[in-house]
């Protein structure tokens, strides 16, 4: 019995941050699902207020990357659960894959016709093809494997940064010689500055279309989630989440993520990752906003996995230290049922942004909101949907899509109700 309610208490922690990461992602998507695309360039296009500051400081220190990083840590740990389980007259790699091939279905429909380019169910049942061979390795090695891939990528930007620093020199050596810019060299370094600034033609596209009717909506989103699925961005997306994938499935053979550990373990992770995380993320947003969101050489090429990962890992200790606390349960159980139904809270969260919200043939909020504002949604959009799960699993044993999951998985029907 001691052990059932320990599983319990395991399954109820993952559950509780698998909402708090599908809720916090919001944070971020909703910019890109109600702002014109010169936002991510800069940010002050959408305004800059001092609400639009807090909120823009408080998201690249605490949440840019993190909420990503999170679901990805825990669908490693989703992984180890999975493939552990016992199955009577079935392959596990048979039920496994069609579970992969099922969540790449999902995530298509949900990029291309729910138009959200930024979708990562794509990714993640892509990268999750790749998890399997890994299912018996032990914790070290998985752990050691997830932070190799980090180390790839910190050295991938490292080398980035090498290149636009020997560009620019080259540059500068061209202008001093008298060349102009019709040289190679000097057009190159521009080709970097060009990079950094908003593309005034997109931002005016954008507005065109989601102002538009659903099909102008549906085709620029599809144009959109084409030139995001290209063979460079989606490998690079593959590395990044099959990096932290590895990670959360050490981490949970390892007893962490499961939150059995004691509560001054995961106190001083979070104390760790926030002193490592938090001044990496806040020197990283400095330069952004001290050379005017113009920066073509950013520092964040070689410091945003470490800071993000180390930001993340904060997140996790705080969360399951506080979840060890009667108190903490009570405050951060609301997050279990939207973690319970991420799949169709996730979903959902694109259907009220994406065909309620913003496209012009419904309210016709795109381009006119700012950051604050936006925040303000997510977090309505929050309430409302944490609400709505609370009370469906009150009447049905999963979420929507989670039954459809399930059902595409293992070819049978699942009970739905509650009797």
């Amino acid at each position: 019995m001691g052990e059932a309610r320990d599983g319990a208490a395991r399954i109820e922690a993952l559950d509780v941050l698998r909402g708090i990461a599908i809720l916090g992602i919001m944070l971020l998507n909703i910019q890109g699902m109600g702002s014109v695309p010169g936002v991510e360039a800069d940010p002050r296009i959408a305004g800059w207020g001092l609400a639009d500051r807090i909120v823009w400081w408080t998201q690249q220190i605490f949440v840019e990357g993190t909420m990503r990083g999170l679901l990805s840590l825990l669908f490693g740990a989703g992984f180890v659960i999975l493939a552990s389980r016992p199955r009577e007259g079935r392959s596990a790699l048979s039920i496994y894959y069609r579970r992969m091939a099922a969540l790449i279905l999902f995530g298509l429909i949900h990029g291309y016709l729910l138009m959200w380019p930024g979708d990562i169910l794509l990714i993640y049942g892509t990268a999750g093809l790749f998890l399997f061979p890994f299912r018996e390795l032990p914790a070290r090695a998985l752990i050691g494997l997830g932070l190799g891939g980090i180390a790839v990528m910190v050295a991938i930007g490292a080398a980035a940064v090498v290149e636009g620093m020997n560009a620019r020199e080259h540059a500068e050596a061209a202008i001093a010689a008298g060349a102009g810019e019709e040289d190679e060299r000097v057009a190159a370094w521009q080709d970097y500055l060009a990079a950094v600034q908003p593309d005034l033609e997109a931002d005016a596209r954008s507005r065109a279309a989601r102002q538009g009717s659903l099909a102008d909506n549906l085709a620029y989103k599809m144009a959109i989630a084409n030139e995001w699925n290209g063979i460079k961005g989606l490998s690079w997306w593959l590395l990044d989440a099959l990096a932290m994938m590895l990670l959360g499935a050490g981490l949970f053979k390892a007893g962490f993520l499961g939150g059995g550990l004691p509560s001054d373990v995961y106190l001083r992770v979070a104390l760790a990752g926030y002193a490592v995380g938090v001044p990496i993320n806040f020197i990283e947003s400095e330069q952004l906003v001290a050379a005017g969101f113009m920066v073509p050489i950013p520092v964040s090429e070689v410091t945003y996995q470490i800071g993000r990962l180390a930001t993340t890992l904060g997140h996790v200790g705080l969360v399951l230290a506080t979840l060890r606390t009667v108190r903490g349960r009570c405050v951060l159980g609301i997050f279990a049922a939207p973690g319970r139904m991420a799949l169709s809270t996730y979903v959902g969260e694109t259907l009220i942004a994406q065909w309620l919200l913003f496209p012009g043939f419904a309210l016709g909020l795109h381009g006119r909101i700012s950051i604050a504002e936006s925040w303000l949604i997510a977090l309505g959009i929050a309430v409302v949907l944490t609400a709505l799960c609370r009370w469906w699993l009150g009447r049905f044993r999963m979420g929507p899509l989670e039954w459809l999951w399930r059902w595409l998985t293992y070819g049978q029907r699942p009970a739905f109700k509650r009797i």
